[in-house]
Formats: C-alpha cells, structure tokens, sequence
C-alpha cells in the first residue's frame, strides 16, 4: 500500500514529504509497538491495523526486562584506575521467536517492518525506541496486574502514556 495524502495547500515543501500537484503525501511514518508475543498478541494486530490505515511502518520492539542498566559498568569498581569492563550485549535467545513471529504476521499484512530488540526496562526502551525514530503512535498491550504490582509502580502502560511524545494506545 502507498501513503495516505491529503489535499494541502502548500507554501514550503518539507524535503521528507513527496510533493505532487498539490497533495502533500506523508512518507515513512512509523508506529511502534511493544510485542513480547502470546500476552501482547492484541497489540500487535492493533499496530497493523493502523499501519494499514496510511501505510505506516510497524516498529517492533521486544525487551529483555533488567532492574539495571545492561549497558552501564558490570562491577563497581576498579582496584586501579582502570576503567570498568564492560560486557557486549547479544540477542538474548527468547526474543528470536518472538521477533520472528511479529516479523511474520506484519509481512502476511503486506506491510513493511523494523525489528529490535533492547534489554532493561521496558517502559523506557519502547519510548526511546519512539522517540528515536520519530513515531507517530506506540501501541503496548494491557497486560492485566495484581494488587502488588500496582502498589510497586511496575505498570509498563501507564508509564508509556506518561512519558512517550506521542499518541498512545494501550490494546485490551
């Protein structure tokens, strides 16, 4: 499917969007979704209906949850001045199938995808990802948590519609 266009008067093309007698065609919008497979199965289809909607790229992002920052220091400190070392990060093994089946399920659509994966918190990697790459909409799935989950603070949807830039929709 092609971008969606809408009949604008234009004064001063913008260098990302394609012009034509008129119509400003907006190009490469992206919706991010945060996908961890079976539980956010509804979030995922969310996402691809609204791609569909004006072509929009899906962007899906699985995180591998840590209380602490992977990329930061892996001990803390050193007997000398040396720095910290610092261990690469991989693909952790779990986050390949569920990739691979949003990867599926998007091309079945006809639609066109960014898969990636992050570890930490999930809240904070899935706007960054947004933010990154200039997302139009993130969509999360409404996982439903007990009471102590809710006392502690760790709902990952709320903290999404707090912090991202964007629209938001949470899928039930």
């Amino acid at each position: 499917q092609g971008p969606s266009c809408l009949r604008v008067a234009i004064t001063s093309p913008r260098t990302d969007d394609l012009c034509v007698h008129g119509y400003r065609c907006v190009v490469g919008s992206k919706i991010v979704v945060g996908y961890d497979g079976e539980r956010s199965s509804n979030a995922l289809d969310r996402a691809i209906d609204e791609a569909r909607k004006d072509g929009s790229q899906v962007v899906v992002v699985a995180v591998a949850e840590m209380p602490l920052n992977p990329e930061g220091p892996q001990n803390f400190g050193t007997l000398d001045d040396s720095p910290a070392r610092m261990i690469p990060l991989v693909e952790p093994p779990e986050l390949e199938p569920i990739l691979a089946e949003a990867k599926e399920r998007i091309e079945a659509a006809g639609l066109t995808g960014e898969y990636m994966w992050a570890a930490g918190d999930p809240a904070n990697e899935i706007v960054e990802a947004a933010k990154d790459r200039g997302a139009k909409l993130i969509v999360i799935g409404s996982h439903h948590h007990g009471l102590l989950t809710r006392i502690f603070g760790a709902d990952v949807a709320t903290q999404v519609k707090r912090e991202a830039g964007c629209d938001v929709i949470v899928a039930e």
